[in-house]
């Protein structure tokens, strides 16, 4: 593509964008009212107390991304790594922690793959069709959703149906030969409504290992994805609603080195749950039932052979939410979870939990105090606790808050059953403790000119213990400590019907405190930024800027100096057409000026690639 070409296009950006589709906060009126993830229950999101990221529809559909992980990028506090694009394997970072010390939910059930060594989740083949809106939660969420959540938790909620029939198409094609397309039908009669959707996507992708090493061989990805959902009003009292979801993959992935080779990554993983709300007490006690159950079987294929995976959790939980007046709530549960995982064996263990949670809320004060008691079966009981703080002053809009809040990570069912041969070992490591973390954050969020323009600072330092590692004299073992913190600012402004601009910058740094080195693939700066303008209702575009920081790929083994990558920039376009008051035209170009950077160490990312597509309506 030539650089006129360019230029010409980065000239229609800038004469007609859309609105604003990947800050923390593009949040409508509607959307304030419907935020779970903070506390598990529907809530105005400035009434949480908490750091929290939200991530609309529209915002995914004008983002016109092919995978999750890339609407992830643009929050603040969020750091992705993936080995070569397209299905490559990838993880996300909150604020620091380690992907495999963060909750993913779908739909509230938890999707960590238990058969992985850390029981993290590759977010490399998530597809967003079907999904209404991502929550992420930063920082220790122990209390309400227990081990696993000390970075955060990531909450995927898929769209419900009802009403008349209605629908929606999408089909497009673009470089490396990729062709992704999906359909959504929804509906209902009177108290029953449903919501189902399709999606697949075929490429034939980019050398996962770096071109420039003289790595030709292009990488493939194809995946499709199922998702359901169907609620029903028993009575005016209590409903029930059923859901799940079905995923498979199959992505060519290269050899050690990494080079060129036929290695191959599969998976499948799955979802299946049912939920029972009942409002007593004329609204005043809220009663939710839930029953799920998730799964992965995924293998890794080499010239070294199959390893296989094969992971399920089985979940039953209940919440009550009562209140007391219109100023004191109280919010408690009980839950029951079962993991097991699959190599040579079947392994596993159960957690039994309590938490309670008591609310104020009253004049824009809003202060909550929770623990969760957490009996494991392999390890002691375990007791953690949160405090959050909040305050609105009215005549000013201004918002202030204070959260402190511990968490606690069980270790996978893979550390604490791996034996270590080639260490002289003939049996796991019976005293693997559990990772603790402990985490306070403060902040401030101001609305200004008649809340055309909003900006947010957030402070936050948290402390890990006891982080599982691995070393050749215990397998896996504790074996080092971690120190979390920085800076995350946040910025908005609509400066007219025409132009609007968002901005996110995030400093974290994150040591390790025992060796006081930094901890690798977490960048220092992280900045973000959209520039949006619009002029017709039916034409739209973004451009878009993201620069991540230089990181440490590894410390050499040998002389344990560290192994940086660059520091990377890379802008974006979209534009759409609508074309009538169903169909609308879109297209965008990814990575505009050819940027050539690395996101981990020796794999490629994409050049500059343009996608087009259609979407209709019925």
């Amino acid at each position: 593509m030539t650089n006129t070409l360019k230029l010409l296009l980065l000239g229609s950006v800038i004469l007609a964008p859309s609105a604003t589709f990947a800050q923390e906060d593009f949040i409508d009126d509607d959307l304030e009212d419907i935020v779970v993830t903070a506390s598990r229950r529907p809530q105005n999101i400035n009434e949480t107390g908490a750091s929290i990221s939200v991530i609309a529809e529209e915002a995914l559909e004008r983002g016109q991304y092919s995978f999750v992980l890339d609407a992830l990028q643009t929050l603040p506090g969020v750091t992705i790594n993936q080995n070569g694009g397209f299905g490559g394997q990838a993880t996300v970072s909150i604020r620091g922690a380690a992907t495999a010390q963060t909750v993913i939910l779908i739909d509230g059930v938890q999707m960590n793959d238990v058969s992985a060594p850390g029981g993290g989740f590759n977010f490399g083949t998530l597809d967003p069709a079907g999904i209404e809106r991502i929550e992420v939660l930063k920082g220790p969420q122990a209390v309400l959703y227990g081990s696993d959540a000390i970075g955060g938790v990531v909450n995927i909620i898929t769209k419900t149906g009802g009403g008349e029939l209605a629908g929606s198409v999408f089909a497009e094609y673009g470089a490396y030969e990729t062709f992704r397309g999906g359909a959504t039908i929804s509906g209902g009669s009177g108290a029953f409504g449903f919501n189902l959707s399709a999606s697949a996507i075929k490429t034939d992708g980019i050398s996962k290992a770096e071109e420039a090493d003289g790595n030709t061989e292009a990488d493939g990805h194809e995946a499709y994805t199922l998702r359901g959902r169907m609620t029903a009003q028993l009575s005016d009292a209590v409903d029930v609603e059923f859901f799940g979801s079905y995923a498979d993959s199959e992505t060519d992935t290269d050899s050690f080195g990494p080079v060129d080779g036929p290695d191959q990554a599969f998976s499948e993983d799955f979802l299946i749950g049912g939920r029972l709300h009942a409002d007593l007490a004329g609204g005043n006690f809220i009663n939710i039932f839930s029953v799920e159950y998730s799964g992965i079987d995924r293998a890794s294929v080499s010239t070294f052979g199959s390893f296989p995976g094969k992971g399920r959790r089985f979940n039953l939980d209940y919440l009550g939410v009562y209140a007391f007046d219109d100023n004191w709530s109280l919010s408690a549960g009980a839950q029951h979870e079962n993991v097991k995982a699959e190599t040579a064996s079947t392994k596993g263990f159960n957690i039994d939990s309590l938490f309670g949670l008591i609310s104020y809320e009253k004049n824009g004060l809003n202060v909550s105090a929770g623990l969760r008691v957490d009996d494991h079966e392999s390890f002691e009981t375990t007791t953690n606790g949160q405090v959050r703080l909040s305050y609105n002053f009215a005549d000013s809009d201004t918002r202030v808050f204070a959260n402190w809040g511990e968490g606690f990570k069980a270790p996978s069912v893979f550390q604490l059953t791996y034996i270590c041969t080639f260490c002289g070992l003939n049996e796991p490591n019976a005293d693997l403790l559990p990772e603790r973390s402990s985490a306070w954050e403060a902040g401030i969020a101001q609305n200004f000119m008649d809340d055309r323009g909003k900006i947010s600072v957030t402070y936050f330092d948290q402390k890990i213990t006891d982080l599982i590692d691995f070393s050749f004299t215990a397998g896996y073992d504790n074996i080092a400590a971690a120190r979390l913190k920085g800076i995350e600012a946040d910025f908005e402004i609509t400066l007219s019907e025409i132009i609007t601009v968002a901005s996110n910058y995030t400093y974290t740094s994150a040591k390790d405190r025992d060796a006081d080195t930094r901890l690798i693939r977490r960048p220092k700066h992280q900045f973000y930024a959209a520039v949006d303008i619009v002029l017709t209702e039916a034409f739209s575009s973004n451009i878009s800027v993201t620069r991540n920081g230089a990181e440490i790929a590894n410390y050499d083994w040998l002389t344990g100096n560290p192994v940086e990558i660059d520091a990377w920039t890379r802008i974006d376009l979209r534009a759409a057409y609508k074309v009538s008051e169903h169909i609308e035209l879109y297209g965008r170009i990814d990575n505009l000026f050819d940027a050539q950077y690395q996101q981990i160490a020796g794999y490629g990312t994409p050049g500059i690639s343009s996608y087009f597509g259609v979407r209709g309506t019925f």
